[in-house]
């Protein structure tokens, strides 16, 4: 029976990763702007306007960002 609901639950929201920019953060729930349109999410880091996160599961955290500052 798991797998029947597994399969629902997959059809329903397919896991998925999404990237885009912070637009709004009210408490630890943050509104990012992706190639889709806007998208509420929580997040357990701290974020501000204009970073970018990454969404996997409902959850936005920091996106990996290159390396700015090189060692000369």
């Amino acid at each position: 029976m798991t797998f029947a609901l597994k399969e629902l639950s997959r059809l329903l929201a397919p896991e998925q990763t999404v990237v885009g920019a912070v637009v709004d953060v009210d408490g630890a729930v943050v509104r990012v702007a992706t190639e889709r349109g806007a998208v509420t999410a929580r997040t357990l880091d701290v974020v501000a306007v204009g970073d970018r996160v990454q969404i996997k599961n409902g959850i936005a955290t920091k996106s990996p960002v290159a390396r700015l500052v090189f060692p000369v």
